[in-house]
């Protein structure tokens, strides 16, 4: 896949708002293009200690400002979050193809099922479907209502910060929690049932993204997933973000990250 409106940009951090004590919302100045939902960035902050960005999944655009749903996983995820407003990041992007890419032309309800912070790309993908007209439910998973710790001081649980800019826009939403702390108490794939959708958008852990293909094979409803992966590059170069598939190994970065949920060979 080629990217022909990608960019690579020296970018500033606008704002940084925590919402867990580990997951942040990133707002970067983006002069570029305009991603779609499901499109990823590569990110390398100028004060870097790695050789090599992170890949981040761009949670909604806006006036000439992105915005990144950012976790703590690593090292070089850390860097990222330890950013200070104003510092300067390269950002390269928008990399990848999009949910719109899989849309239906076929009107009919849609459903987005998340998990965890899965739920940045899916965001990207409310406003488009809301600017089409297009009818959906959205279902959200998390282990607990504070992602991991909250932040000090009085406040909304981080899950409904996190789905704020859903409900305006969802048809119904539906959230759960594994220790029952915010929704329903269990996993999100228990309280979905895909037979009354047209095609179901889903993102998360794969153990969860299994399941979820699998109930939407039985009911012969179409689902596409959007899968994460180590990128080294970003554009396919390096091949290290090897996706296993029925028709051989794809490139999680150049073919993907949105792939038809039936052609993955899961664990």
């Amino acid at each position: 896949m080629a990217f022909p409106s990608k960019r690579q940009l020296s970018c500033s951090l606008l704002a940084k708002t925590g919402i867990s004590a580990g997951v942040s919302w990133l707002d970067f100045d983006w002069p570029g293009p305009a991603p779609r939902g499901g499109q990823f960035f590569m990110i390398r902050p100028k004060r870097f200690s790695r050789f090599l960005g992170r890949p981040v999944s761009a949670a909604g655009f806006r006036r000439g400002t992105l915005r990144f749903l950012a976790a703590r996983r690593g090292a070089g995820t850390a860097e990222l979050l330890d950013m200070g407003i104003g510092d300067q990041a390269e950002l390269t992007g928008p990399l990848g193809n999009a949910w719109g890419d899989f849309l239906p032309p076929e009107a009919g309800v849609l459903a987005l099922v998340s998990g965890g912070i899965g739920i940045a790309p899916l965001l990207a993908l409310v406003p488009e479907l809301a600017k089409e007209g297009r009818l959906f439910d959205f279902y959200g998973g998390f282990k607990t209502a504070a992602l991991d710790d909250p932040p000090p001081g009085p406040a909304p649980s981080p899950v409904q910060g996190l789905c704020s800019e859903v409900r305006p826009y969802s048809r119904k939403l539906v959230l759960a929690t594994e220790d029952g702390s915010e929704g329903l108490r269990g996993r999100i794939p228990v309280f979905f049932e895909p037979g009354a959708y047209r095609a179901v958008f889903a993102c998360g852990p794969e153990p969860m993204l299994r399941v979820i293909t699998e109930k939407c094979g039985a009911a012969g409803v179409p689902c596409c997933v959007s899968l994460e992966r180590r990128m080294a590059c970003g554009v396919g170069a390096c091949l290290g973000c090897t996706v296993e598939t029925a028709g051989g190994n794809r490139r999680c970065c150049a073919d993907g990250p949105v792939f038809p949920a039936e052609e993955i060979c899961f664990l």
